[in-house]
C-alpha cells in the first residue's frame, strides 16, 4: 500500500492536482496527517482536485485516525488553468474565515468571503491582496498565509494590478468605492471582475464601469448572492413551468436595522428582478420619515444604517408585473419575497420555498450539490472566460438595481411622483 511521509509533504512539495497525477491508480493509498489542515479540509481538497482531473476518488475507512485512506481510479486528464486573483478590501466579505458546515455535501462548505471562495476553488490562487489598513494585511497573512503563501500585500490597488498580472479581481470595498477600482482593473488586463453589491451608488458610475469592461473584453459579475441559491432557481423553475400561471404581482419585504436600500436592499430588489424577468418601466417611492430629504447617495459605504435610506416603493414592469417593495428599518427583521400568479403563489423565506395552490402547500425538493454564493460566482466567471456565455449576475443586471434605487430617490425628491425609466445620463 503506497505511503507518503505526511500531508505537509503533499502541500509543500506539490499541489493536490500534481499529487493525484502521481498517485498509483486502482489501489488504496494512505496519507498520514501532520496536524496542519483538518482531515475534513484535506478530503475536500482531494475530492475537488480529483474532479478537476476527471478521476474517481473514493474515501476508505481507516482504523487509524492519523491516516486518510482513499482509492483513485480513472485516467488523469489536464486540469483547468490556474487563475491569478487579487482582492481589494479585506473586511468581512473580503476574507472572512470559513465557517464549519456539517450539512455541506462531501464536507465542502460554501464560504461567503472572496478569499475563502478562492481557497476552495482549486483552479484559482490569490496572488495579491490590498487594503488601506495595515492591520488587515497582517490579519490576512495570519489567517490565510498557509493557503496562499505566495500572495503579496498592497495598500495601493493600482500597484497590485500593475504588478500581479491578474486574471481575476475581487472588489469588496465600501459601496461607494467600487467604480475606480473596477475601471482600472478592466483597463489594465483583468479578464474577470467579481464586484460586491451594489455595483455603484450612482447610475452614471455603474454605466462607466460596464462600458470599461465592454471596451476591454472583461466580464463583471456582481454578488447578488441569491442568484446562485438553489431555492431561487427552484422557485423560478416552477414559475417558468407554469405552476402558478402568469406572474401578476411580487411583494418583497425587508426589515431590521440593515434594511438599507443601497446595502441589503439591493438583494431584495435584485430578487424582484430575478422573478419578474422584465425591465422596469416606471416607479414611485416614499422613503421613511428620517430620509425625507434624501435625494442622492450620502452614505459611508454601507457601515452606518443611519446614512443609507429605507422606505417603500412600487415598480411597474414592461411585461405587466407589478412589484411592491417594503424595505424599512423600523419593523421586525427579516426578508421574504412572494410571487403571485393567476393560479397560485410562491413564497421564499430564507432558504425555504413554498408553492401554495388550490389550498395545498408544496415544498419542492432542493438539490444540495450545487456550488452557491461567492464560490459559484467566481467559478462561473472562470468558466465564462473559458467558454463564453451569459453570467447569472452580470453587471448589466446589477445596473438595473442601481437605476431603480436612484429612481426611488428621484421620486422622493419630486413629492413621491412617478419616475419613468430608463433614466437619462446625469443620475
Amino acid at each position: 500500500m503506497p505511503q507518503f511521509d505526511n500531508a505537509q509533504e503533499v502541500r509543500s512539495e506539490t499541489s493536490y492536482l500534481d499529487f493525484l497525477r502521481n498517485c498509483a491508480l486502482d489501489t488504496a493509498i494512505d496519507l498520514p496527517l501532520d496536524g496542519g489542515e483538518s482531515p475534513r479540509a484535506i478530503k475536500r481538497r482531494l475530492t475537488v482536485a480529483a474532479r478537476e482531473l476527471g478521476l474517481q476518488l473514493r474515501h476508505l475507512r481507516s482504523d487509524d485516525p492519523a491516516i486518510i485512506r482513499f482509492h483513485v481510479t480513472g485516467s488523469p486528464g489536464v486540469a483547468r488553468r490556474t487563475y491569478r486573483a487579487g482582492v481589494v478590501g479585506l473586511t468581512g466579505m473580503g476574507m472572512r474565515l470559513l465557517d464549519h458546515d456539517p450539512t455541506a455535501v462531501l464536507n465542502t462548505p460554501m464560504p461567503h468571503s472572496h478569499v475563502g471562495s478562492y481557497a476552495v476553488l482549486p483552479h484559482t490562487e490569490v496572488v495579491g491582496v490590498c487594503d488601506l489598513r495595515p492591520e488587515l494585511l497582517t490579519a490576512f497573512r495570519e489567517q490565510w498565509g498557509h493557503i496562499f503563501p505566495r500572495a503579496r500585500t498592497y495598500t495601493d490597488y493600482r500597484e497590485m494590478i500593475d504588478n500581479e498580472n491578474l486574471d481575476l479581481l475581487s472588489v469588496t470595498t465600501g459601496d461607494n468605492a467600487h467604480t475606480d477600482i473596477v475601471i482600472y482593473g478592466a483597463n489594465h488586463g483583468v479578464k474577470g471582475i467579481a464586484c460586491e453589491k451594489p455595483l455603484a451608488t450612482t447610475l452614471d458610475d455603474a454605466t462607466r464601469m460596464i462600458q470599461a469592461c465592454e471596451a476591454n473584453g472583461a466580464i463583471i459579475s456582481v454578488d447578488h448572492t441569491r442568484r446562485w441559491w438553489t431555492p431561487y432557481h427552484a422557485a423560478r423553475k416552477l414559475i417558468r413551468e407554469g405552476a402558478i400561471g402568469k406572474v401578476r404581482r411580487i411583494i418583497a419585504h425587508m426589515g431590521g436595522t440593515r434594511a438599507m436600500l443601497f446595502r441589503n436592499g439591493t438583494h431584495l430588489l435584485d430578487g424582484v428582478l430575478f422573478f419578474a424577468e422584465s425591465d422596469a418601466e416606471w416607479v414611485f417611492a416614499e422613503l421613511d420619515p428620517e430620509f425625507a430629504d434624501y435625494f442622492a447617495y450620502r452614505g459611508d459605504g454601507g457601515k452606518d444604517p443611519a446614512l443609507d435610506p429605507s422606505g417603500s416603493g412600487y415598480i411597474h414592469f414592461r411585461n405587466g408585473v407589478r412589484a411592491f417593495i417594503n424595505a424599512s428599518k423600523g419593523q421586525t427583521p427579516g426578508m421574504y419575497i412572494q410571487v403571485i400568479g393567476e393560479t397560485g403563489e410562491i413564497d421564499l423565506v430564507g432558504d425555504h420555498v413554498e408553492l401554495r395552490k388550490d389550498g395545498a402547500i408544496h415544498r419542492p425538493p432542493l438539490p444540495s450539490h450545487r456550488r452557491t454564493d461567492v464560490v459559484a460566482l467566481i467559478d462561473e466567471l472562470t468558466r465564462t472566460i473559458e467558454h463564453g456565455g451569459d453570467l447569472i449576475g452580470s453587471g448589466q443586471e446589477a445596473r438595473k438595481v442601481v437605476e431603480i434605487i436612484v429612481a426611488f430617490l428621484k421620486s422622493q425628491e419630486q413629492g413621491n411622483a412617478r419616475v419613468n425609466l430608463p433614466l437619462p445620463p446625469g443620475n
